[in-house]
C-alpha cells in the first residue's frame, strides 16, 4: 500500500529544517523522532502521531523559557 503524507507531517518537516539551522543541530537526529500514524479521517494518509505532537510543543515550550531567561540575564548584566 501506497501512502501520502498529510499537511501537518509536509509542515513538521520544513519546521525540522528551520529548528537545524536555528539552533546549529543535525536535521536528520530530528528527523528520527518524527511519529506516524495513519490518519483516521483519511484512509492512506500518515499524519503526525498526538504523543509526538505533544513532545514536539514540550520541546518548544523549554527552549522559549530558555531564550526568555538568558534575555533576562542579559538585560540584568547590562544594568549592573
Amino acid at each position: 500500500m501506497s501512502y501520502k503524507i498529510s499537511d501537518s507531517v509536509a509542515m513538521r518537516m520544513i519546521q525540522i529544517f528551520q529548528e537545524a539551522v536555528i539552533f546549529g543541530i543535525d536535521g536528520a537526529d530530528l528527523l528520527r523522532q518524527v511519529r506516524l500514524v495513519e490518519d483516521s479521517q483519511e484512509e492512506g494518509t500518515l499524519t503526525l502521531d498526538p504523543g509526538y505532537v505533544a513532545s514536539v510543543k514540550e520541546m518548544h515550550e523549554k527552549s522559549i523559557a530558555e531564550a526568555v531567561k538568558k534575555q533576562s540575564d542579559l538585560e540584568i548584566e547590562r544594568v549592573l
